[in-house]
């Protein structure tokens, strides 16, 4: 049910003055709770949809790499480029757009997003050389960050404990149909379409879709009165985390594609880093609001849950990335084949996603361990696949490997983002934490599907044969391996952290003398008082 305690601020039907109440009969008081569940679940729908949209996008534009490099000549660092500034640019938005959208609603700034996404995508389409295309990936990047932190912002808004779970898991099942739907239409328009005119339709597809979900957010998303208060943007920290995240990114750039060595942006990464502390800690004490806000960093629920999500996004992401290189390109099937192999995956994530809050409810953090661990030894045997089986047992093993990743996807990533949000407390704003928990899994994942690329890319050469593809995509998948396994840790350290917790508390009532000890401390507290 919406929380109409805060119905000001998310624009939700008005509470009205409890003398006002008094006086209204009690089917009103109904038709009123009734309406504002019916306005949750419409805007409910519209996040879905655009959630869809952007994630359509993603899932199309895979299958449109290697066209898209033959077609503009795109060197090897270029290619790494289009692939992963996409994530920059939407974490970089991230945090801004949250602290404006808890400041000055979030309408406006949900259909700024989308405006931006859609508008870039038809730059995208018309781009005359890979420049152009890197460019309308970081735009349209910045779009869909603004939209989704708002997106966020507004499912916390308006639903309240096993609810919230509840629309984040079908937020979540988002990814599932736009797995699904995506990569059959981009292999569809691939198949039919002129080779230089295919991945070009592919950019131009996010504009109908787009232009639909502005209608209807236009129409139904609730106005926001500006809260009061003092606006704080963290610009310098969002500058040196930007900084940090691309000379990691250009460590990476094989060819000719970095400037200076890879020690060199590697030593700049570590001082960006050493800076972005050092400036966070003083923007605070100037009384700013730092992107990694103090009571966030104090929170080590929320700093192993967004340290569960960066690591896992990144696998997951990279795994994507490299497996559509190595079909495409390695076993050389045509689009439209992969895409039937890959939609299992999508299916397995949209069934378990859409139950993910009942998983989440009845299993906590061990629950979301457990399958992590699932998922990483599912890793570990598409590896296995890959190496020994001929083309044809690839070609079956995939997608009923595909199947159950897609499966305990489902069942990671909304059931983590409920249990870190929950432990962020509300004295930070909620878009501000959701803000730096996808800054943080985005920083992570553009990282990891550019180093992933490079690992793939570096060890083929012009006409390199099947086994070279085999080698170069167990080498890419090791590192996804070692993604999956830092989520595994943190999510382990987060189990033992709550038990440890429990225990505590435990111990403290179960002790007579202790827990008697603590009341007369607290009524002698009071005394004082």
């Amino acid at each position: 049910m919406p929380d109409t305690s805060r119905s000001t601020a998310s624009g939700a039907l008005p509470v009205h003055p409890v003398e006002t109440r008094l006086h209204r009969p009690l089917k009103a008081d109904a038709d009123t709770s009734a309406q504002s569940d019916v306005n949750a679940h419409i805007v409910l729908g519209i996040c879905v949809a655009m959630g869809f949209t952007t994630l359509l996008d993603q899932a199309i534009f895979a299958l449109a790499v290697p066209r898209l490099r033959d077609g503009l000549h795109a060197s090897a660092s270029q290619l790494q480029l289009i692939i992963s500034v996409y994530s920059v640019s939407f974490g970089v938005a991230l945090v801004p757009a949250g602290r404006l959208g808890d400041i000055i609603g979030r309408r406006s700034l949900f259909l700024l997003g989308l405006a931006m996404f859609a508008g870039f995508s038809v730059l995208g389409g018309l781009a005359w050389n890979a420049e152009t295309v890197i460019a309308a990936r970081l735009l349209q990047g910045l779009g869909a960050g603004i939209i989704n932190t708002q997106v966020l912002g507004l499912i916390q808004d308006l639903f309240q404990g096993v609810n919230r779970a509840r629309a984040l898991g079908r937020y979540a099942s988002a990814g599932g149909m736009s797995g699904a739907v995506g990569p059959l239409l981009g292999g569809l328009v691939l198949a039919w379409a002129p080779p230089d005119l295919g991945w070009r339709l592919l950019f131009l597809i996010n504009v109908p879709f787009g232009a639909v979900v502005f209608f209807l957010a236009l129409r139904h998303l609730p106005q926001s009165r500006p809260q009061p208060g003092r606006f704080s943007l963290d610009t310098g920290g969002l500058a040196l985390l930007s900084f940090t995240t691309l000379a990691l990114m250009s460590a990476t750039l094989i060819g000719d594609g970095g400037l200076l060595s890879a020690r060199a942006y590697l030593a700049a990464a570590m001082a960006g880093v050493l800076l972005f502390v050092c400036w966070e800690a003083h923007y605070q004490r100037r009384g700013g609001t730092p992107i990694l806000a103090r009571g966030l960093v104090r929170s080590p629920g929320y700093v192993l849950g967004t340290t569960v999500a960066m690591f896992q996004f990144a696998a997951g992401l990279t795994l994507g990335i490299v497996s559509t290189l190595f079909f495409l390109d390695g076993l050389r099937i045509g689009p439209l084949l992969f895409a039937g192999l890959s939609v299992s995956s999508a299916l397995g994530m949209l069934a378990s996603s859409t139950r993910s809050w009942r998983f989440v409810s009845r299993f906590g953090r061990p629950g979301v361990a457990a399958v992590i661990a699932v998922y990483a030894a599912l890793i570990a045997l598409e590896g296995v696949a890959i190496l020994v089986l001929p083309v044809s047992g690839i070609l079956l093993a995939y997608p009923a490997i595909g199947l159950l990743q897609g499966v305990t996807s489902g069942l990671i990533h909304a059931p983590n983002q409920v249990m870190t949000l929950a432990e962020a407390g509300e004295g930070e704003g909620r878009g501000l934490a959701a803000g730096f928990l996808q800054l943080s899994q985005r920083l992570a994942c553009s990282i990891g599907m550019s180093l992933g690329a490079a690992i793939f890319l570096a060890r083929l050469t012009q006409g390199a044969g099947l086994a070279a593809y085999r080698s170069a995509f167990i080498a890419a998948l090791a590192l996804v391996l070692v993604l999956s396994s830092g989520a595994l840790l943190a999510a382990l350290a987060d189990m033992l952290r709550r038990r440890l917790a429990v225990r505590r508390d435990e111990a403290r009532y179960e002790d007579p003398d202790r827990t008697m000890a603590l009341l007369g401390n607290t009524l002698g507290g009071n005394a004082d008082g």
